[in-house]
């Protein structure tokens, strides 16, 4: 009987206290994740601008090969999830927010459409899309 009795006296004083102790700390904790990501959400969308982006940045279908791939042209961004190509100048796909792809116009390396020159022949992908 005794040992039931310290049981809950224990779970009265000495848990009770720690929850005491402890509910502000974890409210706190969680206010500031949710102010954490807020902030990267705003970042995020400052930097990418997805409601300008997809307002001014079409995506238009890939073409397909006969045998069902999808034929990519050389020096056009484009999404490999969706199948959706894009303007010289995009850097993200306005469906999935993948980082879109480009062939390189010089020798058809695949590249990010972000990078500034090609890693196998080192031609500058602003002078290719220029060129286009």
């Amino acid at each position: 009987m005794e040992l039931i009795r310290d049981v809950l006296d224990f779970i009265s004083t000495g848990l009770g206290d720690l929850g005491a102790t402890l509910a502000p700390y974890a409210f706190i904790g969680l206010v500031g994740l949710y102010l954490l990501w807020l902030v990267i959400g705003y970042l995020r969308v400052s930097q990418v601008g997805i409601q300008a982006e997809s307002a001014t940045l079409p995506a238009l279908p890939l073409p397909h090969a006969p045998d069902g791939a999808i034929d990519v042209p050389r020096g056009v961004p484009y999404c490999p999830n969706d199948g959706l190509r894009y303007p010289a100048g995009a850097r993200f796909c306005t469906q999935c927010e993948a980082d879109l792809l480009a062939s390189c116009a010089n020798c058809g390396a695949t590249i990010r459409a972000t990078d500034e020159s090609c890693y196998r022949c080192g031609t500058h992908a602003t002078l290719a899309a220029a060129s286009d």
